[in-house]
């Protein structure tokens, strides 16, 4: 499998690259933070055989053209990943618009712009490739200072419906996941601040193997 995993720096997204890697995937690593992706890759098996992206995809000027050229140097691609996400904790007084926008154009938009670009000729395999895109169960269940992170993450996993059935005929299956607590630092430093215990969450490496299962499926 050729598989690109979208903020693969950290958390689930540098679990999925290990486990994927030991499943004998070949990867490409992207995420804004090369040292971090350049530590993902030394965790995995036959590190030679990955390459790292630097790609912001918070930008949203420069993360059209960094995709494009991504996947014509390194496709086509049996399945794509994107892990990457931004969790403000902010009542609704503080909430400005700035930090609003910015959390939709990490969280959903970057997503988009990642399925445009895999979705052009030479960039998917076509005789089937799969997208699974990291929701929340926050795409569902509301909590005090989670409204721009909640919307974000309905937005995800409204946008993944929508291109499941646009990008069917291209043998593209699309879907997003929505797991609860998931132990990363994004988890720890939200946490603190809700008061939510770390043992009321999973490991990384949980969410990883369901991904994998779900971007190997009919294969």
């Amino acid at each position: 499998m050729n598989l690109l995993v979208a903020g693969a720096s950290s958390g689930i997204g540098r679990a999925v690259a290990v486990a994927a890697a030991a499943r004998g995937a070949r990867c490409v690593l992207a995420a804004r933070r090369a040292d971090e992706l350049e530590r993902t890759r030394a965790l995995m098996a036959n590190p030679e055989r990955h390459v790292v992206a630097s790609i912001d995809f918070a930008d949203a000027d420069g993360r059209d053209l960094a995709l494009m050229r991504l996947f014509t140097a390194e496709g086509p691609f049996d399945g794509v990943t994107y892990t990457v996400g931004v969790c403000p904790v902010m009542p609704l007084a503080r909430l400005d618009a700035a930090t609003f926008d910015e959390t939709m154009r990490v969280n959903c938009g970057g997503f988009v712009a990642l399925m445009r670009a895999f979705a052009a000729r030479g960039a998917h395999a076509e005789e089937g490739a799969a997208a699974v895109a990291v929701s929340s169960v926050s795409a569902r269940e509301g909590w005090a200072g989670g409204a721009a992170y909640c919307a974000s993450k309905g937005a995800l996993s409204a946008v993944a419906r929508a291109l499941a059935a646009e990008l069917a005929p291209k043998r593209i299956r699309v879907e997003a996941i929505e797991p609860s607590y998931v132990l990363t630092d994004m988890f720890r430093n939200g946490a603190a601040r809700m008061g939510v215990p770390e043992s009321v969450a999973v490991p990384p490496e949980t969410v990883a193997a369901d991904i994998l299962d779900r971007l190997a499926r009919n294969r």
